[in-house]
């Protein structure tokens, strides 16, 4: 075997390999008689068939995978030679235009792999950093605006008689139009108004429609005039004038209900300072998420800063460009929001997250080499402790995770994450952290 490497811009590579053709023609053999005692050929017992015969038939077949194979033989072979670390597939072709890919019987096989290789990452400035742990405890105001929202969520309606004020509940029907610029209406699709229950002063609907309600009587028939807001996600709404032509139906006020130990029974407590001292561990628990968050932001931040010496192998890049958008595009699936909602053209969208895939590739490469350096790894220990705690975190689907979890190769799916949460947590050990107290509602803007 021969080999030559070309060096290319930044990390890109070129290395071409020839295998001699005494080795070609050993595969080449291999091959023949691996398909003489398969293949099934008219005049012939099955197992029986002549190699001249099966060369004859299938030639350019048995050509194209002899090819194969000496590539899936020799490539590994030679950047283990080079001492290549590659990044992302190799793109393998023999050099020249022609679309058959094919060793020849009696002559040398030349192919070439192009690629990028890994850069030689050596990690600056990540000893005695200065962090900020940003703290807040479980305040009572916390606890009392969580009562609030089940009390909300828990909320019951009284009919009542007379004109609808902020915090009743409305029943509606009618149809929403577009109203064009001579004036015309045209109904437009979901604008169809059944049974439709509005709670005033709530915020879910667009500006001005709750309040054009206000002082409305059962039986009224009400037109609201709106606009759709102008980064509405139904493009073809956005910023229209609009009018809802309604029937009240129904107006029933909030029952003046507060939460009581005998209430707080339909949720599974015990007592009303049961469940205030659950809402007041859950705080404790979200205030905890946050410090952990900001806190490894900032570290995540000063090591992006301080290591961008170095180029990022772009079809990595790529490849968690592609994974980001992925995710966005699920996401919105399952929140069943159209893309428009995303505020962008589809190009503007995908383009920005192009810079958040170079930072997680240029971290996760900072973050490996410092694993390196000070000897971090992951043990088989570590990665019990992360099954078990996925595990743990399924809920009622915890045996699905067990046996999702006893594939060893899904099991090696969290060393990554194990081993970024290790030396996450060291470089924090090692940093010099200065505590600073927030108050609980700002700190936790940051799970919002």
């Amino acid at each position: 075997m021969q080999t030559e490497v070309t060096t290319g811009t930044g990390l890109n590579r070129s290395l071409q390999v020839t295998v001699p053709a005494a080795v070609v023609a050993q595969h080449m053999e291999k091959r023949v008689a691996a398909l003489a005692s398969t293949v099934k050929i008219a005049g012939f017992r099955p197992g029986k068939v002549p190699a001249k015969v099966v060369k004859e038939r299938m030639g350019d077949q048995i050509s194209a995978d002899v090819a194969q194979s000496l590539v899936q033989e020799f490539l590994p072979k030679a950047l283990s030679e080079k001492q290549l670390n590659i990044a992302g597939q190799p793109k393998v072709h023999n050099g020249g235009a022609a679309d058959v890919f094919a060793a020849k019987e009696g002559q040398d096989f030349t192919f070439n792999a192009d690629f990028e290789i890994y850069p030689e990452v050596t990690p600056k400035n990540y000893t005695k950093l200065k962090l900020t742990k940003e703290t807040a405890e479980p305040s009572e105001e916390l606890v009392q605006t969580a009562l609030k929202r089940l009390e909300g969520q828990m909320q019951t309606f009284a009919a009542k008689e007379g004109a609808a004020a902020m915090g009743d509940q409305l029943i509606v029907s009618g149809q929403g139009y577009t109203i064009k610029a001579d004036g015309s209406e045209e109904a437009f699709a979901g604008g169809n108004l059944q049974n439709f229950k509005i709670i005033l002063g709530s915020g879910q609907l667009i500006p001005g429609f709750e309040d054009a309600l206000v002082g409305a009587k059962k039986g009224d028939e009400v037109d609201v005039k709106v606009s759709f807001p102008a980064d509405y996600h139904a493009k073809e709404l956005a910023g229209q004038p609009s009018v809802f032509k309604l029937k009240v139906d129904d107006i029933a006020a909030p029952k003046d209900e507060a939460l009581t130990d005998e209430s707080v029974k339909q949720l599974g407590m015990e007592s009303l300072d049961a469940l205030k001292n659950i809402l007041k561990q859950g705080a404790a628990r979200d205030l905890a998420m946050a410090t952990d968050q900001r806190l490894k932001r900032q570290l995540l931040d000063a090591l992006e800063e301080g290591n961008k010496d170095f180029d990022l192998p772009q079809g990595l890049v790529n490849a968690e460009h592609q994974a980001l958008w992925r995710a966005q595009l699920n996401e919105l699936q399952q929140r069943r929001m159209p893309i428009e909602s995303l505020g962008a053209s589809i190009d503007e969208a995908i383009a920005s997250l192009k810079p958040l895939a170079e930072r997680r590739v240029r971290l996760g490469l900072v973050l490996a080499a410092i694993a390196k350096a000070e000897k971090i790894e992951v043990s088989a220990a570590d990665i019990e402790q992360a099954v078990n705690e996925q595990i743990a975190s399924a809920g009622h689907q915890q045996e699905q995770a067990r046996k999702y979890f006893a594939n060893p190769a899904n099991r090696n799916q969290l060393s990554g994450p194990v081993l970024e949460d290790k030396v996450t947590g060291w470089l924090i050990d090692n940093a010099e952290v200065t505590v600073k107290e927030l108050p609980a509602t700002e700190l936790l803007t940051e799970l919002q």
